[in-house]
């Protein structure tokens, strides 16, 4: 290998073209680490640019037979800055995509608040609809209980009813609105 680091980039390059392996080596140790550095000017992630790097001296190992170059460094400089420019693109095109990825969502997130919104509201007019309808005091029993978190021994003590009475009435309400807004909310019905 040492014999290989003396060599001329011409020579190299005539070597490498034949597929010498150690021709190949010399230069990537020669150019690898002031490549990554000169890649680090354009982008700040550095395993980014190693992959660059990297993926240039692939290139340079693949197309080896078909490339025709003159100056060894100059093609691997242009080589890592055209590289350099397709990720800044392509980074440009990922950050645009998930912006209006982001946008899209939180746009179909203030819709579905809208339509959720507009289906609370809903159910509130009916619900107040269908209890305005009722027995009252079976509304009073019902609303103590759901609404405000009563016992139904609390609830018969308030109203100076039995217990059982409280059970009913509650009851009572319970279906007559799970009928009455599975009418208009199919999903509802159970």
């Amino acid at each position: 290998m040492k014999k290989y680091v003396a060599l001329t980039d011409d020579i190299l390059l005539e070597r490498l073209r034949e597929g010498d392996h150690k021709a190949f080596a010399a230069i990537f140790s020669k150019y690898y680490y002031g490549l990554v550095l000169y890649c680090n000017s354009w982008i700040a992630e550095r395993s980014e640019c190693e992959d660059i790097v990297q993926n240039v001296f692939v290139e340079l190992w693949e197309e080896r037979n078909h490339i025709h170059i003159s100056s060894l460094k100059s093609y691997l400089l242009r080589c890592v800055r055209y590289d350099c420019l397709d990720a800044i693109k392509h980074k440009k095109v990922v950050e645009s995509h998930v912006a209006k990825a982001m946008s899209a969502i939180d746009d179909s997130l203030v819709w579905a608040a809208a339509d959720n919104y507009v289906l609370y509201n809903e159910l509130e007019q009916l619900i107040g609809t269908t209890l305005d309808k009722l027995d009252a005091d079976a509304v009073k029993a019902f609303k103590m209980s759901r609404w405000e978190g009563m016992k139904y021994d609390e609830i018969a003590k308030v109203m100076n009813v039995s217990r059982r009475t409280v059970e009913v009435r509650v009851t009572k309400i319970v279906r007559q609105l799970r009928a009455e807004l599975a009418k208009h909310f199919p999903f509802l019905a159970k």
